[in-house]
């Protein structure tokens, strides 16, 4: 009993010392059933697509506003680069996580989910 309560006392200390943002899956499971929860994750990518594709528009515009200013080029082509290689990334770690489902269910969901968490944090990058 006193280890169990010592495991219960360690586990709700590091809660505290280490928060941890919620997953966009995690986000609309508290929702209610299904459906709800599918239709969350599809409003949700919708706009972290939308997000990722400003963010990386307005970080085009300063690779190319820098290659200007600076008179070498280089920052344009290597942001476009990052781009389609964070796109083939997140394809394949969202595959593997939906394949990672041992029961398979729930898969769809984890991946939908996955691929808004990477965009969200992609969009973080960007602002650079």
């Amino acid at each position: 009993m006193n280890a169990i309560r010592q495991c219960a006392m360690v586990l709700m200390a590091s809660a505290l010392a280490f928060p941890v943002l919620a997953s966009a899956l995690d986000e609309c499971v508290r929702i209610g059933d299904g459906a709800a929860v599918l239709r969350c994750l599809n409003e949700e990518e919708g706009k972290a697509n939308a997000d990722l594709s400003s963010a990386e528009s307005v970080a085009a515009k300063r690779a190319r506003a820098l290659e200007q200013a600076t008179g070498r080029a280089g920052a344009y082509a290597a942001l476009a680069k990052s781009v389609r290689d964070f796109a083939a990334y997140r394809a394949s770690q969202c595959a593997f996580i939906k394949e990672a489902m041992a029961s398979g269910s729930g898969g769809a969901e984890a991946q939908v989910g996955c691929r808004i968490d990477l965009n969200r944090r992609r969009v973080r990058e960007l602002k650079f």
